[in-house]
């Protein structure tokens, strides 16, 4: 268990050290691009976990989860000591001082459109991981899915992720990573509505199907553009916004 709390812990180190590597070398719209392929890879792992994890059971044993996880993490450390040089510059670099830090977060708190930003970024996650805890249940025990399809039924989340990366990839630059946050919200929003009617009106497995795709769909151009909005109000603090925003 000890062990555990220090994977989750470098692993969290990680996620926020990447937006501000990226944040100190892209700008805004170029950032909230770049930043879309790494919510997309953030946001298939969850997806896809349970399914490697299940095919490792089967065909190994539960010991070698943690092995693949080791093999991974010195292959990441190796190409991030050989690859990844600093990208702060010298005369920008922060001493760390705990009453600096707590100071940082502080004024991340006290303002209201950073905060709004991180909370609808945050809502949007809920709601995916929210299918992955329950999915399984709806899908299976509700709607009479064969366990051995579910798989393809889940896949389908991954396919409309992968096309709204790629179509906030494209569009991001013309119409400006504030108006993508936006439009991602307002599509999970009329998912979630969607869902909601067609469960109340029994309008049939695949309006669910479709509805849940779209919204999880959406969760890494919500969250790209989330971030780089919020990495450019406080550029002088990505680390620390980072870390909040991620969490």
């Amino acid at each position: 268990i000890v062990m555990r709390f220090f994977h989750g812990l470098a692993a969290a180190a990680a996620s926020v050290v990447i937006n501000a590597l990226m944040r100190d070398i892209y700008p805004k719209e170029e950032f909230s691009r770049m930043m879309s392929f790494v919510m997309l890879v953030t946001t298939i792992a969850p997806l896809m976990a349970p399914i490697v994890g299940g095919w490792v059971l089967v065909w190994l044993s539960w010991h070698y989860i943690f092995w693949i996880l080791a093999l991974a993490a010195i292959l990441a450390s190796a190409m991030i000591f050989f690859l990844i040089k600093e990208t702060l510059p010298p005369e920008r670099r922060q001493p760390f001082h705990i009453r600096t830090t707590i100071g940082n977060f502080a004024a991340l708190f006290r303002h209201k459109r950073v905060l709004s930003y991180m909370l609808a970024s945050g809502f949007s996650f809920a709601g995916m991981f929210s299918f992955l805890s329950a999915g399984p249940f709806v899908y299976i025990e509700i709607n009479h899915v064969a366990p051995e399809n579910f798989g393809y039924y889940f896949a389908l989340n991954i396919v409309f992720l992968f096309v709204m990366t790629i179509f906030n990839s494209r569009f991001v630059r013309r119409i400006g990573a504030l108006n993508m946050f936006r439009s991602g919200l307002w599509i999970q929003f009329i998912m979630a509505a969607w869902m909601v009617i067609s469960a109340l009106l029994g309008l049939g497995f695949w309006s669910l199907v479709v509805g849940v795709a779209a919204f999880v769909g959406c969760v890494s151009m919500v969250s790209s553009n989330a971030m780089a909005v919020i990495l450019d109000e406080f550029p002088h603090m990505a680390g620390t916004a980072s870390s909040l925003a991620g969490t």
